[in-house]
Order: C-alpha cells, then sequence, then structure tokens
C-alpha cells in the first residue's frame, strides 16, 4: 500500500459506510486506510490501495491489539485517525482534520458533529462562531492522535470493551502533560447512527458487559472528576479568543444556533443547553491545574 504520512485506522463490520470517504474525484487522499475487520466475509473491503486485516472484539481494544501486533506499521506515520464506521463525510473533511492538525500541532482533535447527528456530548457539535476550538476533551468517535499522543495513551484502550470513559481517561492524560486537544469547527462529520446501537455495543452486552457501568469504573479507576470545558478559541476570521466569558457566551449561541435540527426532542433541549453551560462554567472557574495521570 501507499506510504502517505498520515492513517485511517478503521474497525469495521459488514455495514461500514467508509466508502464514502473514498468516493472524491479530484481529490487526492493524503492518508492511507488500514480496516481492522471484525465480521466474517472473506472478499469484503479487499478491493483498492488499502489494506484489510481481521481482528475481532470491540473497537478500542480490537485496535490496541492491533497496533500492538503493528507496531512496525503504524509507526511510520505521523497521525493516525480512529474513526467509527457509522460516520459519513468526505475524503477533503479527513484530509483537512490532518491539516489542521499539523497547523496548530494538536496532539489530539476530532471533527464537529453535524447538528443532525446522533451525538452524546453537547460540547462535540458544530458550533459555526468558531473554527477551531480548544477543549480538554475528545470523544472516541472519531480522535485524531498525533503519533507521540497515541502511544503515551495506548495502554488505555484495552481498559475496558465499550470504551466508555476511556477518552475522558487519555484527554487527562495528554492535558495533564501539556498537550493540545482540539475540536476542529472548520470540518464537519454526521453521526448516522444512535449511540450505544451498533453490533459492538451489542457485543459488549453479550459478554455481559454493561457500557455505563464501565464507563462509572473507569471514570472511578483513574480518578476523573472534571468533565469537559473549552479554555480557547478561534474564530473564523482567525482571532483567538481567550475570554471565558466571550468563549461562553459564543458557544451557548452556538449551541442555541444547533437546537432546531438535534436528534433530541424539543422538550429535552433546555436540559441539554443548561447542562452544556454549566460543563463550561464549571471548568472553566472551577478547574485547578493537574499533574499528568500516570497508567
Amino acid at each position: 500500500m501507499p506510504n502517505r504520512p498520515n492513517l485511517v485506522l478503521l474497525r469495521a463490520g459488514d455495514t461500514s459506510i467508509h466508502a464514502r470517504w473514498l468516493n472524491a474525484p479530484g481529490e487526492e487522499r493524503t492518508w492511507d486506510l488500514i480496516v481492522s475487520y471484525f465480521g466474517d466475509d472473506p472478499d469484503l473491503f479487499r478491493e483498492g490501495d488499502w489494506l484489510r486485516i481481521d481482528t475481532k472484539g470491540t473497537k478500542l481494544p480490537g485496535l490496541y491489539e492491533f497496533i500492538r501486533a503493528h507496531e512496525a506499521l503504524v509507526r511510520r506515520y505521523e497521525y493516525i485517525l480512529l474513526p467509527d464506521e457509522d460516520l459519513d463525510w468526505t475524503c477533503q473533511g479527513i484530509n483537512r482534520v490532518f491539516e489542521v492538525c499539523r497547523e496548530q500541532r494538536l496532539q489530539l482533535a476530532q471533527p464537529s458533529l453535524t447538528h443532525d447527528s446522533y451525538i452524546t456530548f453537547p460540547i462535540t457539535l458544530h458550533n459555526p462562531l468558531f473554527r477551531i476550538r480548544f477543549t480538554t476533551f475528545v470523544e472516541q468517535m472519531a480522535p485524531c492522535f498525533s503519533a507521540d499522543a497515541l502511544w503515551q495513551v495506548l495502554p488505555v484502550m484495552n481498559e475496558n470493551l465499550s470504551g466508555w470513559g476511556v477518552d475522558f481517561v487519555w484527554a487527562a492524560m495528554l492535558a495533564g502533560r501539556g498537550g493540545s486537544i482540539a475540536i476542529i469547527d472548520e470540518v464537519q462529520v454526521r453521526h448516522t447512527r444512535p449511540i450505544g446501537g451498533g453490533g459492538l455495543y451489542k457485543a459488549v452486552k453479550a459478554l455481559g458487559g454493561s457500557p455505563w457501568e464501565e464507563y462509572q469504573e473507569t471514570l472511578r479507576k483513574f480518578s476523573i472528576t472534571r468533565r469537559y470545558w473549552i479554555h480557547r478559541a478561534i474564530r473564523p476570521s482567525g482571532r483567538q479568543v481567550t475570554s471565558g466569558l466571550w468563549i461562553l457566551c459564543l458557544y451557548g449561541w452556538g449551541l442555541l444556533l444547533a437546537g432546531p435540527r438535534l436528534k433530541a426532542r424539543r422538550a429535552s433541549f433546555p436540559s441539554l443547553w443548561s447542562n452544556a453551560m454549566w460543563q463550561q462554567i464549571k471548568g472553566r472557574w472551577r478547574n485547578l491545574p493537574r499533574a499528568p495521570l500516570q497508567v
């Protein structure tokens, strides 16, 4: 396979929609693709200039096993993206995520989620009032790591079956070491399936696990008490925003703009909005600098 500077390492089953990422007339990929396949079709996803390697299991433990088994291959790349199989975006969008990571020297980043996506955390929603938000959290749905950051957080990827809570741990590890973490509003991706409804989560339950219980246990184990907040941002004009009050106002207004298209019921939107505002306030004014998290 080609040796481009970036890698998209995808955990995929039979219903993966990643073919849409590859349909890019006139757009040259800046990333190699490796499909870590957990299905049973011997012929699926074998065409094209990418590699399919079969690995059973859920997303993060499967990626952990893959990376450990193919360390020399993964170490060839400068940035590594670990997306879910049910994301609807473009080759151009993926290219741009890698470009922004280099431009801003990010250790961990993700694209923002379109307003009609299925979401878990309001902070991940696209905010048109920003280009980049520097945060204390990036979700496991589509994290993009620098090579150094990936090897730092790799041990916790095998922490539980579902991966729930692991993204809070790796964000705390990198933030505690002064790592630069961001949500890239310039790039949007649509999450097409309900949270927890995919085959990987069904596999967790079949093995007797509970994603929610794993989430709580992981946070307890690593003493993760803070959640997520924005500490700096860049506007579409390129202007830097560091004022906590100004960030709060722009963040809140951006969430209001998202409201009409959200998958959540209208009745639940005030609760979602107020919780997001409280997380930002609590994070900005109550969090103290923490020592690097040891794993």
